[in-house]
């Protein structure tokens, strides 16, 4: 089960988030990420990053 959904409506009721993110034992973070699901610029040259790296280590191979 969840507890995303509960720490916002709790949000929207004017609630302190990170009070409800301690006593859920739920990181902020977290919390946030999957408010906003977006990858930011850092997630998307590491991901890039690692397809370079793949790719080079397989042709390495060949």
């Amino acid at each position: 089960m969840s507890v995303h959904p509960f720490i916002e409506a709790e949000k929207q009721g004017g609630h302190n988030v990170k009070r409800a993110c301690e006593l859920l034992e739920v990181s902020r973070a977290a919390f946030y990420a999957r408010r906003n699901p977006t990858p930011g610029p850092r997630a998307v040259r590491d991901r890039e990053l690692s397809e370079r790296i793949s790719d080079v280590h397989r042709h390495s191979r060949e």
